[in-house]
């Protein structure tokens, strides 16, 4: 596995209470050079693994070359969960997210959108056709069964750096999950914290210490995919 040099990027994340919300956003309004990129939105994402979750494992144990594989889609800040997942006009992105020890790429292995409204079964079920379709000609996938095995879902809020929109950072909240067996109501992940995510081109690291070096919270390591399953007590994290 060889990450692309055209988009791997390091990404350094941190947790930040909700008590001390409000001294995030004044660090970003008045102490940085960051300004607003994108509307915020809600971020959907089916992650899927083999029956013995191995890319959990990898991730967990922190192993060189490490893989997760999701179908995700985007929706407005006001629409159902369930309503979106099961809508005929939403664009499903097929994406493998490759990490080599702290760098890593994304890449978009396929798109689909469904032609009909359909029942939970009946589209999780299409999405997991879709995926096994795309994933025999992917040589990294084509040897693993693959099965859906979380749902996560939170609002982003999407920032860049003024001078360098290749330095971005994003503020994710109200962060949710469901298991992807049965169909219910979604599961608050983050009841107490925000999640703060800077990516950027590892050739931007000196500029990014000078940029960060005033920011009050501190690096932690942090895994939606991860966190979620270990609720539904699929892994120990």
């Amino acid at each position: 596995m060889k990450l692309s040099e055209d988009s791997i990027r390091k990404e350094i994340k941190y947790k930040v209470f909700f008590m001390d919300v409000p001294k995030l956003y004044d660090w970003l309004y008045r102490h940085s050079f960051f300004q607003e990129s994108y509307c915020p939105r809600m971020v959907n994402s089916l992650y899927f693994d083999t029956p013995n979750y191995d890319f959990a494992s990898s991730n967990m144990s922190g192993e060189s070359k490490r893989i997760k594989v999701r179908a995700r889609w985007y929706s407005e800040l006001d629409e159902n969960f369930l309503d979106g997942l099961l809508s005929d006009s939403k664009v499903f992105t097929f994406e493998v997210k490759r990490k080599i020890n702290s760098l890593s790429d994304k890449v978009n292995i396929g798109e689909v959108t469904y032609e009909k409204k359909e029942s939970y079964i009946s589209r999780v079920n299409s999405i997991q056709k879709s995926l096994e379709t795309i994933a025999r000609s992917q040589p990294t996938l084509s040897a693993f069964n693959l099965l859906g095995t979380i749902f996560t879902n939170y609002e982003r809020e999407y920032y860049e750096l003024k001078s360098d929109n290749n330095i971005r950072l994003t503020i994710d909240k109200n962060i949710s999950y469901c298991n992807s067996k049965t169909p219910s109501g979604l599961l608050m992940l983050a009841k107490d914290y925000v999640i703060v995510e800077l990516k950027f081109n590892p050739k931007s690291r000196k500029k990014v210490n000078t940029l960060m070096k005033d920011f009050p919270f501190r690096q932690v390591r942090s895994s939606k995919f991860l966190s979620s399953l270990a609720q539904i007590q699929r892994v120990s994290y």
